[in-house]
């Protein structure tokens, strides 16, 4: 692997190549599922956010189990075994006729899809050097986003072209399937750590959940990322609806905003990680989570008529994301006990889905019981905790002196 781009490695560069085509893939049935489930199997609108729950929940929970496992018997496996179970799921989806069937199906796929970022995100830390890791972060960070943001508009565009969801799913179990076969080539010539990068320690072995409880310091940075998703998940379900009915935009400008929006952060993912290895990930991170803050403050303002207000809000949490989120990463990684990444790593993933799937259900409820406001209030008021407390842990860390 003696190429290099922007200082990663090229294999490393494959890895997250393959995760961009696996999101690509799980993002493209995001906007058909509900539909087909509705449409063309009569199912009510309670049982399409089960169905869809059920993946996120399924999910969250495996990340930690998936990444500790990686630790023990290896990447590869893993990660192929779990893209290779996703794969099949789109495929059922046509063959079922019961829209209850798609809960335990759901489950299947929730499995499979966990597996994937713990163990790209553990082989981006395992073989990248200090110096360079929230370069690779971001880099990961990078292909992620641009999957997420091209693949619903991808099932769409398929979909209406053959008239067919069938098409959109067949596509995506298409997608997933490549992403295993890279994988199966690319992992296994990505399995010595670089120099300067964590190695296990002569005799360590990966330690389990337990390894985790005896870190207060871990746990904290856990905490920090559930209650850091928490706020952000308070808008999931209201966002598009205070865009349409309280800054009054339309569907198609709703969904441009979208896309560019991912876009930008994706490209700026990497320049973004360059900095924080650069100036240090602490203070990335802690810049990056109070400049989310400030732009989550503003965005209940940016009411009807306050458009350059909602863009300057939109640039500071976009800005803040593509720097602060690798260097996050970066630091997680760091603070993995030896022979534990892939642990670590996805159960910061879990902390963060936790977040994701408690947020939206108290952000709904805010805004039907107390106003369109509310959730933007408590999600400022859960951020603004949240880089109190992240800077907390780094301080007494030295990570702010040290990193």
């Amino acid at each position: 692997m003696g190429e290099q781009w922007y200082g990663i490695h090229r294999g490393l560069l494959r890895v997250a190549a393959i995760v961009g085509v696996a999101e690509l893939g799980f993002a493209t049935i995001i906007p058909l599922l509900p539909l087909y489930l509705k449409e063309r199997l009569g199912a009510s609108a309670t049982l399409v956010g089960i169905v869809v729950a059920t993946f996120a929940a399924v999910e969250t929970v495996f990340k930690t189990t998936w990444g500790g496992l990686a630790d023990r018997i290896g990447r590869r496996p893993v990660v192929v075994g779990g893209l290779l179970l996703s794969s099949t799921a789109p495929i059922l989806m046509t063959l079922l006729r019961s829209a209850w069937m798609f809960i335990p199906l759901r489950l299947i796929d929730g499995m499979g899809s966990a597996a994937l970022w713990p163990v790209a995100a553990a082989v981006m830390a395992d073989l990248t050097k200090d110096e360079r890791r929230a370069t690779a972060m971001g880099t990961l960070n990078m292909f992620f986003l641009s999957g997420l943001a091209l693949g619903p508009s991808l099932g769409l565009i398929v979909s209406g072209f053959t008239g067919t969801y069938a098409a959109g799913f067949y596509l995506a179990s298409g997608l997933l399937l490549s992403a295993a076969g890279l994988a199966l080539v690319v992992f296994r010539d990505v399995g010595q750590p670089a120099p300067g990068g964590p190695r296990r320690a002569s005799g360590a072995r990966a330690g389990g959940v337990g390894s985790l409880r005896r870190s207060p310091r871990l746990l904290a940075m856990l905490l920090v990322a559930f209650i850091q998703m928490l706020g952000v998940g308070l808008l999931v379900p209201i966002l598009v609806i205070y865009a349409h009915e309280v800054v009054k935009l339309s569907d198609q400008l709703i969904g441009i905003i979208f896309l560019v929006m991912v876009l930008a952060v994706a490209a700026a993912s990497v320049p973004g990680g360059r900095v924080a290895d650069r100036i240090g990930r602490s203070r990335t991170v802690a810049w990056g989570m109070a400049l989310a803050t400030l732009g989550m403050w503003l965005l209940p303002l940016a009411g009807r008529g306050n458009l350059p207000l909602l863009g300057v809000a939109a640039v500071l949490l976009g800005g803040s994301y593509a720097v602060s989120s690798p260097a996050w990463l970066a630091l997680m990684s760091e603070s993995a006990p030896p022979g534990n990444t892939g642990l670590v790593m996805g159960a910061s993933e879990t902390a963060q889905g936790a977040g994701l799937i408690i947020g939206p259900v108290l952000g709904g409820f805010l805004y039907d019981t107390v106003g369109p406001q509310a959730p933007f209030i408590a999600s400022a008021v859960l951020l603004t905790g949240g880089t109190a407390l992240a800077i907390l842990v780094l301080r007494r860390t030295r990570y702010l002196t040290s990193t």
